[in-house]
């Protein structure tokens, strides 16, 4: 009963306060959801694109880390090379040498010390990211790139560190990032150690150790400056689960949390949507690279990510809220000024769809809906003829399709391979006679497509080697022919039989009145959104006066040929479409045909 009368009451509304009552929610609802859709999109398309970002920052950072450590080994290997050239050093006795700042003669000795340690200096001016180098000989005699590096010497020989690369067989060694009191030029600063047994080449004797130091701040200078300002920005950790890197000094050598080391071992390449330390959402990455187990980490905050989608969204819902308020005081004026015409214009449309669209419209008035009226009137007739034209078009491709079937058909054309079939079984040529049959069956069975305009290239082509099978048995001795359509091709739509009559006319009208051998090549390509289809003949090419008319478009619509392929070329796509003819007398001809790349759907036929 409340349905009835809450009915009721909507219908006896003014036209006007119906337009309001439907017109608000329709306004103020999809606005709600833009300001929520926005917000959605542009939120999932920045994670999206930070994600793509984030891996590929992380990659590029990786790879310079990575060509960090890899100069730190060239900077040992040249070391190595350098050392081996110094014919004093392998000939050193057991004896001390004096350091460089200890006040005493020039000889050998400081000669020697002089030029191993300019070889050092030099190599560090080729790599620029070794900080510092020590070299100890066996007769524990200190070469340095920095005399600060000689503190600490004895606990330095004492070390874990100096007796696994003795003990070595010439590899490098790589030591986990450290603060250190010896062969380090500040005690405060985080260094990654390499070290290397130096052999000398020939006799694999020991010369020394090297022991070559990168600077922690030289890895964290790689990824600082890249990409934006972020919160928590990257960081190194290793094996051990301890940040050896980062732009925070504090967090360098301290352990992670055991919830987050745990989400940053759980998989290789870790990109996922998590949590921090303090319960906030964050977007994760941690690549693998490098030595003992590294991960390149990176964390940012999702609020920061989605600061501006939900500015944007706020901005939108205010001015659409300014928006509505105007449109809802439109609304009102407008639905008074059109609410009269509209009713009047509606009973018309009403008896249009109910009655022949044949009868116009009554227009009274020269305002909007006036104008609405007379366009109305105007389409009618342009629909009028549209479908006349339909119906023109649908019945020329039935007369054309019709045709093209009784053409092919025709008896001739079988008759003379029956005969073809018969005389090479007389001649006992029982499997040419096979393939011949079976290229006639195939030949039908493909023009006859059961009922089917459009057919696939790959089909018109094999109907086309079947045709040309046939032709080329009973005319061995008046031509051959190539195909050469490539398999991108093959795939596309076509109307049936289009190649098929330009190639007959090539033979009957080419190739059997030139009077000698003669060659037919069909090929295709693509040209941009077109397909390029040619059939070519070395013929005695086409009469002027009649390749004129085609061009002209004077053509017998009579006679089933070039003129019928372009036209039906033309009612399936178009008139920019069909073929073209290129060909002078005793050159030859080329018929170009160009048909839209298409896979048969949304075709009338």
């Amino acid at each position: 009963m409340r349905k009835g009368v809450g009915s009721n009451w909507f219908r006896s509304q003014r036209i006007q306060n119906k337009i309001l009552l439907i017109y608000f929610p329709l306004v103020f609802i999809p606005l709600l959801l833009l300001g929520y859709m926005s917000y959605t999109i542009n939120t999932d398309a920045i994670i999206k694109k930070t994600k793509k970002n984030m891996l590929d920052e992380s990659r590029l950072i990786t790879t310079r880390v990575d060509t960090i450590l890899t100069n730190a080994e060239s900077f040992a290997n040249i070391a190595m090379l350098d050392l081996n050239k110094e014919t004093k050093l392998k000939a050193l006795e057991s004896t001390k040498l004096p350091l460089m700042n200890e006040e005493s003669p020039l000889s050998e000795d400081h000669l020697l010390r002089s030029q191993i340690e300019n070889k050092l200096d030099f190599a560090k001016l080729i790599f620029r990211e070794v900080e510092s180098a020590v070299f100890i000989d066996r007769n524990q005699n200190v070469y340095t790139t920095d005399t600060r590096l000689v503190e600490g010497m004895n606990e330095g020989l004492a070390s874990s560190m100096y007796r696994e690369v003795a003990g070595s067989n010439g590899i490098m060694k790589w030591f986990p990032m450290e603060r250190r009191s010896f062969w380090v030029l500040d005690e405060k600063k985080a260094v990654l150690t390499v070290g290397k047994k130096i052999l000398d080449t020939e006799t694999m004797e020991t010369l020394g150790y090297l022991f070559v130091n990168i600077d922690e701040k030289t890895l964290s200078a790689v990824y600082n400056p890249v990409g934006p300002e972020q919160s928590n920005g990257y960081y190194i950790v290793d094996g051990r689960g301890l940040v050896i890197s980062s732009t925070e000094e504090m967090r360098i050598l301290q352990p992670l949390e055991p919830d987050k080391r745990s989400e940053i071992f759980a998989e290789q390449t870790v990109l996922k949507e998590t949590k921090n330390a303090a319960g906030k959402k964050v977007l994760l990455t941690a690549m693998p690279f490098g030595q003992s187990h590294w991960k390149l980490v990176n964390e940012i905050a999702l609020r920061d990510l989605t600061r501006e989608s939900s500015q944007v969204s706020r901005i939108i819902l205010i001015v659409g809220g300014v928006c509505l308020l105007f449109a809802l005081f439109g609304a009102i004026i407008l639905s008074r000024a059109i609410a009269t015409p509209i009713i009047s214009l509606a009973k018309h449309v009403s008896r249009i769809r109910d009655e022949n669209i044949d009868r116009p419209v009554e227009v009274k008035s020269s305002d909007e809906i006036g104008i609405l009226g007379s366009g109305l009137n105007i389409m009618l007739g342009r629909v009028n003829d549209l479908l006349i034209k339909v119906k023109e078009e649908q019945q020329l491709k039935r007369e054309y399709e019709f045709a093209l079937v009784q053409e092919q058909i025709k008896p001739h054309f079988f008759y003379n391979t029956l005969d073809l079939i018969y005389v090479l079984c007389k001649a006992g040529e029982s499997k040419e006679a096979g393939k011949a049959t079976k290229a006639l069956a195939d030949f039908y069975r493909i023009a006859l497509s059961n009922g089917r305009e459009i057919i696939s290239v790959r089909e018109e082509t094999r109907n086309l080697q079947s045709y040309l099978y046939i032709q080329s048995a009973r005319y061995s001795d008046l031509f051959d022919f190539r195909i050469d359509i490539p398999n991108d091709l093959l795939n596309y739509s076509i109307p049936k039989l289009t190649l098929q009559p330009l190639v007959e006319n090539a033979i009957y009208h080419g190739i059997k009145e030139k009077g000698s051998f003669g060659h037919i090549t069909v090929s295709g390509y693509k040209h941009g959104d077109t397909m390029i289809l040619q059939v070519s003949d070395d013929g005695v090419g086409f009469p002027v006066e009649e390749l004129e008319r085609f061009k002209e478009g004077k053509r017998e619509r009579n006679s089933f040929g070039l003129s019928s392929v372009d036209e039906r070329i033309k009612l399936y796509f178009g008139d920019r479409y069909g073929i073209s003819i290129q060909s002078g007398k005793e050159r030859g001809t080329d018929i170009i045909v160009d048909i839209p790349l298409t896979n048969g759907e949304n075709l009338d036929v």
